[in-house]
């Protein structure tokens, strides 16, 4: 998960030493970081070693140079290249580029059936992971809690009253749709989209 249950709690005001209701806020937690992984099509943005098969028709290369495009990024080294252990070293050997485009000096491969495998390590450790990303699974789980919940913990009140005050939030325009506010909200998640590149 992006944000720890402990950062949940916080966002919602509950004490630490308040564990009533920790097991489903976890659950909750979990299922909002399953949610941003579907809307950005990745398995997960925790870093991990993948393996990729790539088409040896769409090696790009230039100047003598093979660039091989990679679907998860950003990248942080690689591994392995047809299951053999790759001893290049990165800025000697290879480079990364615009985070998922590596940039070898040569390229060995059996090319057996015209592909080959490369495996890599990508995304972000745990204790990198983005705060755009941690806020947006605390405010989707805060989205997905049951109603009694929200109330208990006041999510989603939009005004209250005492004796003669009265205060509003933010409350929102009554054109802008449940819709607008769906695509809005993922549209903070766009520059994390994963998608595979056509060369």
């Amino acid at each position: 998960m992006y944000a720890t249950l402990s950062q949940f709690k916080n966002y919602l005001w509950i004490a630490s030493t308040d564990t009533t209701n920790d097991d489903i806020l976890t659950i909750i937690l979990a299922s909002s970081w399953q949610q941003i992984n579907k809307i950005c099509g990745v398995d997960s943005f925790l870093e991990w070693d993948y393996t990729e098969t790539i088409d040896a028709r769409k090696i790009y290369v230039n100047s003598f140079w093979y660039n091989i495009f990679l679907k998860n990024k950003p990248v942080t080294a690689i591994k392995e290249i047809d299951g053999e252990t790759y001893s290049g070293v990165q800025g000697t050997d290879y480079m990364i580029a615009e985070q998922r485009r590596a940039i070898f000096k040569s390229f060995d491969s059996n090319l057996d059936f015209g592909f080959f495998t490369i495996k890599y390590t990508a995304w972000y450790e745990s204790t990198a992971i983005p705060n755009d990303l941690t806020m947006i699974e605390i405010m989707i789980a805060c989205g997905n809690l049951p109603d009694a919940l929200k109330e208990q913990y006041h999510v989603g009140i939009s005004s209250y009253k005492l004796w003669d005050e009265q205060i509003t939030f933010g409350a929102k325009s009554s054109s802008q749709s449940s819709d607008d506010l769906y695509f809005s909200f993922t549209k903070l998640l766009d520059k994390y989209k994963n998608f595979t590149l056509a060369i």
